[in-house]
């Protein structure tokens, strides 16, 4: 499974990588620090999932959803 993952914090980023990758079959496609830069990603990357944050700098994790969704 392609995973994205969406944090401004390096140190979730690192735990939420860690626990993706301790998964066999599970893999880390690509990593966004906000939520434009997850849309630009998704544009170009679309992943089977999306671990996103709510709370980020910017545009927040739901506008974020919302917009990879439409």
């Amino acid at each position: 499974m392609r995973i994205g993952i969406v944090n401004h914090l390096s140190e979730a980023v690192k735990v939420l990588r860690r626990a993706v990758t301790s998964v066999p079959g599970y893999w880390v496609t690509w990593v966004a620090r906000t939520g434009a830069e997850a849309i630009d990603l998704c544009a170009k990357d679309l992943p089977d999932l999306i671990l996103m944050g709510l709370f980020m700098p910017g545009m927040g994790g739901v506008e974020a959803t919302r917009r990879i969704m439409s």
